[in-house]
């Protein structure tokens, strides 16, 4: 079950993202090459309105990725990987390691993102975010949006 979530803005283009449950940790860094507080706030929002039963989030580096995938039961439980791949796109030559695997209830999953999210926010400016995340603003309407939907 999801303890604690932790996204930090680095250099320019650069971000650290930090996944912790009672059984493990991951860390990792990313580049702006992908837009993954966007996707996360997005594939939340789908599996919540039951719009969806599974959702992949990708955290791009250079050269490889991580992939978060996200995979709803029948009921509202969830089993949360997290896999590295030193290339982009699946492929016969590809490799995909998992670096974390969990399984929560789909509520305190979105409710400790949301909370992350909120100490980033605490952090930097809507302004702030894009100037550091270069190519992205920050998904204000969608986050609101989400927030409302846990409660």
């Amino acid at each position: 079950m999801l303890q604690d979530f932790n996204y930090h803005l680095g250099g320019y283009g650069w971000a650290e993202i930090f996944f912790s449950s009672d059984k493990q940790n991951v860390r990792f860094d990313f580049s702006y090459l992908s837009d993954p507080i966007t996707e996360i706030i997005s594939a939340l929002l789908r599996l919540l309105n039951k719009q969806s039963e599974t959702e992949t989030i990708n955290f791009y580096d250079e050269p490889g990725r991580h992939f978060l995938i996200i995979s709803k039961s029948v009921t509202n439980d969830i089993n949360i990987k997290i896999y590295w791949s030193d290339y982009w796109v699946e492929s016969s030559s590809s490799t995909s390691q998992l670096i974390y695997s969990d399984d929560d209830v789909l509520s305190n999953f979105s409710k400790v993102i949301c909370d992350g999210i909120d100490s980033l926010l605490e952090r930097h400016t809507f302004k702030d975010y894009k100037e550091k995340w270069v190519e992205y603003e920050f998904p204000i309407e969608s986050f609101y949006k989400l927030k409302q939907t846990i409660g």
